[in-house]
């Protein structure tokens, strides 16, 4: 361990090009690329005893790492935390909260000097140390441009023992956290409270604040400004609670409109609407529709009652200058097609977040097409539009040793043993604020009913509600939520759309995912930003549903259906969702979701076809596979794996269409493009087919210069030999592709060209020009976003690969990487591929790949390998010897592809072993070059030997 330090300092303050642990290397965290809090939870799931300091500590941030300490009491693993009370900035919500846990003794500190900020975590002799400039606070974990110095000292080292005397001189000084002396606190903390209430309101009153658009609506208001110019309608796709209804009102004050018309489907949305206009226009008059016309201005209608032929009629057709539909995506029902064609204004507004959502109607057809701004999700957390949320992914329980399925039967769903499970989650993690606005989503109006009362018989203040409700009856209930009647409102789906709540600071979630569309608008249900509200909580009860796998598409907002993306998001949510949101999967979950992922199948029409007609609709043409990638549909890799190009899908899916004709040679081309160069993950094999597409011959130094102009990439000629080597078929990947398939490009002289019938098709051809140029496109985008290559080799540690592959992207000129089972000697190159799978059903499940720690794993031989024979090395000796460079490729289960581990430090411990079929095979012991990425690490062990 020693050495580990002591080459991991060198690294960190002599060479950064000394090679030397990356866990024990000094590393700056600062919320760029990883956000702190990940760093922190990593520690406190592999601590065996842990340390905080912090001069104040809030409920934001201590909610981020519930899960954490939750697991570290079970196992008893004891913590110190020791924070101030200065200018009462800890809130005492957090503390309560921290008191609760057993393993945890906290103290609070009343010195107005004490500022130090450090979070310390014990592995065996080991202190990790992360010193800097953090609070446990959420933007302080997430967003904030902070400095943390992450350090690794032993037991006895000068640092770490200079540090914890320096904490335990203040620690025990300070008596342990009472609830007499929390009491005191929290009467401090509420009068500095109120008082600080009393200040903003006091400014607020006597600065009128200007309503002015936030960031994202000035870029829209741009586009609508330009849209009114030269269209008639336009459609704002805007996420729930980013502002759609202030952004209608900024743009029909630009456009200077005399005469409007708001429709929405409920009376809570109009009256809204209304404030938020006369907060923006103070010069006009505004009412909310009642059958009669007044001396209005702006009008703000039911759509229940506009569309009626009566009051339609009331108005001329150009009586309104802008129109503003809200909730368009109901825009096909009768009701918002009789008003729609009766009014011809100058301009016409859809706004809505669901746009996918149009019951097969065509949303973007009836705006012409035009989409004046989209505001997705992650675009409005990036912008902090929206409250931050903190997802808990839950293991549902099982009932009679049974877990919930979509199946289960609604006494199983209201089994007391469950209600107790959902009321003890939802109160261990809580919400932000001073009470519960809770709502839970089931899947039956029968389960809602009956959780409601078995909840209420267990003291908790909930309704339900359900679409059988009068308008009256459900006014009265959320009245009831806001003001802190209740804490719950239990429903099905009358939530999804066109209800604002913004106290809500608690979702729970008690039904199988069926749509990722749905599923979002659920959570979205909490993204309201409110007074008072830091953050919302998502509690995810997860059974073992058949469609777990939407989770990760619809909390990601990535619809590409990508099994090693959405893999790594459940790993690794919080670093992959923008703004100050935190996600957390129970280790049990994550299994039950990669599980769910690796057995389906994505590549079917079904989902194709869904994809291929909302794009349809959205471009008013036939997309092309660029589009589903750069609209963020299911991924053109994905899609290929359905047939074996895109024309074939095409004319599935579009029988009646004449593309035009593709020759057998040509579809002979574009197959082997689609299959054996899609999805690319180096960008070389696609430059050189645009170069030579564009200028018919090129040389290797025109490539070179295309990829340092372009990619900022040099020394790129071993990877720019093996891409044309590739395209002209000298190495092939399969024996099959050296005879089915016709090369693109040949050598002549010391150029290459296009090879003759591929160049004449390219340009006589122009259907089929266009189906090569859209894979180029989609290729060179797809390695911009998943294989971004910013080094000299272009193959990328931790990502996936199929064996194929990982003999093409080594540069190593082989032919038939399918038929490779275990690993590749290659004797001039002095090189062997290993290709590990750790969950193996196979001969070789017989041995355990045990990995020992994040940088070494066991790794046997083939059967009837020897170390010597007949007096010399074998190639299983060589290795042993250290005598090749080994490449590590693994996998857990078959089915996935193999994740790129690098290179081999050195191979220790080498010995013959007899297995239990009577074979000889050689046990090495693997030492990496480099430690394994945390997330991977975890993800390979599970549930493994």
């Amino acid at each position: 361990m020693e050495n580990y330090l002591l080459n991991s300092f060198r690294t960190s303050l002599l060479n950064e090009n000394i090679e030397s642990n990356l866990n024990y290397q000094h590393k700056l965290l600062s919320n760029k690329n990883e956000k702190i809090i990940s760093a922190l939870r990593r520690e406190l799931e592999e601590c065996d005893e842990f340390i905080i300091s912090v001069a104040f500590i809030t409920e934001n941030g201590v909610t981020m790492i519930l899960e954490q300490l939750r697991s570290l009491n079970e196992r008893g693993v004891k913590g110190q935390i020791l924070t101030g009370d200065y200018l009462t900035f800890t809130q005492p919500k957090a503390l309560k909260k921290l008191m609760e846990f057993e393993n945890i003794d906290i103290r609070l500190v009343s010195e107005e000097k004490f500022h130090a900020k450090g979070y310390f975590f014990r592995k065996k002799d080991i202190w990790t140390m992360i010193i800097g400039s953090s609070n446990l606070t959420q933007t302080a974990l997430t967003t904030n441009f902070e400095w943390n110095l992450k350090i690794n000292s032993l037991k006895d080292g000068k640092i770490a023992k200079n540090i914890l005397e320096n904490f335990y001189n203040i620690f025990n000084s300070v008596s342990k956290l009472t609830d007499e002396r929390l009491k005191e606190y929290e009467e401090n903390y509420l009068m500095y409270k109120s008082f600080n209430k009393k200040i903003k309101r006091q400014e607020k009153s006597l600065i009128e604040k200007e309503v002015k658009p936030n960031i994202m609506q000035v870029q829209a208001l741009k586009n609508l400004e330009s849209l009114r110019n030269y269209a008639k309608r336009g459609l704002l796709i805007s996420a729930t609670g980013t502002g759609k209804t202030y952004l209608s009102g900024f743009d029909v004050k630009n456009a200077k409109a005399e005469k409007v018309l708001f429709i929405a489907h409920r009376k809570t949305i109009l009256s809204k609407a209304k404030e938020t206009f006369e907060t923006i226009i103070k010069d006009k008059k505004m009412s909310i529709y009642d059958g009669s016309i007044g001396e209005e201005d702006y009008i703000f209608a039911m759509i229940q009652t506009m569309s009626k032929k009566e009051h339609l009629e009331k108005f001329p057709k150009d009586y309104f200058d802008y129109i503003i539909i809200d909730e368009v995506h109901h825009g096909g029902a009768k009701s918002y097609q009789s008003l729609i064609n009766y009014f011809t204004p100058k301009f016409m507004l859809g706004m809505t977040a669901t746009p996918e959502r149009g019951d097969n109607f065509d949303i973007y057809e009836l705006f012409h097409h035009n989409i004046a701004y989209e505001i997705r999700l992650h675009d409005a957390l990036r912008e902090e539009l929206l409250c931050p949320f903190h997802y808990f992914g839950i293991s549902d329980i099982e009932v009679d040793g049974e877990l919930i399925t979509e199946k289960t039967a609604v006494k199983k769903l209201t089994a007391d043993e469950r209600v107790n499970h959902i009321i003890e989650k939802s109160r261990f993690y809580g919400y932000s604020g001073d009470k519960l606005h809770g709502l839970i989503f089931v899947s039956r109006v029968e389960e809602a009913i009956e959780l409601t009362e078995k909840m209420k018989s267990k003291g908790i203040r909930c309704e339900v509600l359900t679409g059988e409700d009068s308008d009256s009856k459900r006014e009265k209930i959320i009245l009831d939520l806001e003001e802190g009647k209740i804490e719950h409102i239990i429903t099905v789906d009358i939530f999804n759309e066109g209800v604002d709540i913004p106290c809500i600071n608690q979702v729970i979630l008690l039904r199988p995912t069926e749509s990722s569309i749905v599923y979002i608008q659920q959570l979205g249900r909490g993204l309201r930003k409110y007074e008072g509200k830091e953050y919302v909580v998502i509690l995810d009860f997860i059974g073992n549903y058949e469609k777990n796998f939407l989770i990760p598409v619809a909390v990601s907002q990535d619809n590409s259906y990508d099994k090693e993306y959405m893999k790594r998001f459940i790993m690794n949510g919080t670093d992959m969702i923008p703004g100050q949101s935190s996600i957390i999967f129970e280790e049990i979950v994550k299994e039950r979701i990669f599980e769910n992922i690796n057995k389906n199948n994505f590549s079917t029409k079904k989902n194709i076809e869904r994809d291929f007609n909302l794009l349809e609709k959205q471009f008013g043409r036939i997309p092309m596979l660029y589009d589903f990638f750069q609209r963020n549909m299911i991924d053109p890799s994905v899609i290929l794996k359905y047939k074996k190009t895109y024309d074939e899908i095409l004319r599935i899916i579009r029988p009646k269409i004449d593309f035009g004709k593709i020759s057998p040679t040509e579809n002979n081309y574009l197959r082997y493009i689609s299959s054996f160069l899609t999805p690319a993950k180096r960008v070389h094999e696609m430059v050189i087919l645009s170069l030579i597409l564009k200028n018919k011959k090129i040389g290797i130094e025109e490539i070179e210069k295309e990829l340092k102009e372009r990619y900022n990439l040099i020394e790129q000629r071993e990877n720019i030999e093996n891409g044309l080597k590739h395209l002209a078929k000298e190495i092939f990947i399969s024996l099959s592709t050296a005879k089915e398939f016709y090369p693109l490009i040949e050598k002549y002289e010391d150029y290459y060209i296009c090879c003759e019938d591929f160049e004449k098709s390219y340009r006589e051809n122009s259907y089929f020009k266009s189906l090569v140029d859209d894979l180029i496109r989609y290729n060179l985008a797809y390695v911009e976003k998943n294989y971004k290559q910013e080094t000299k080799e272009s193959i990328l540690k931790y990502k996936g690969y199929t064996k194929q592959e990982a003999f093409w992207y080594l540069n190593l000129d082989f032919n038939n990487g399918y038929q490779v089972s275990g690993y590749t000697v290659f004797e001039k190159e002095r090189k062997v591929i290993l290709f590990i799978t750790l969950d193996d059903t196979g001969i070789s499940a017989d041995y355990d790949n045990t990995f020992y720690d994040n940088k070494r794993v066991t790794w046997f031989s083939k059967a009837q390998r020897y170390l010597m024979k007949n007096g010399k090395l074998t190639a299983e000796g060589k290795i042993a010897e250290n005598y090749y460079t080994l490449e590590v490729f693994i996998k857990k289960k078959l089915g996935e592809n193999f994740y790129y581990l690098g290179q081999v430090e050195k191979v220790i411990n080498p010995k013959e072993i007899i297995n239990s079929y009577g074979k000889s095979v050689v046990e090495y012991e693997l030492v990496l070059r480099n430690e394994i990425e945390e997330n991977l690490f975890k993800y390979l062990i599970k549930n493994c030997p």
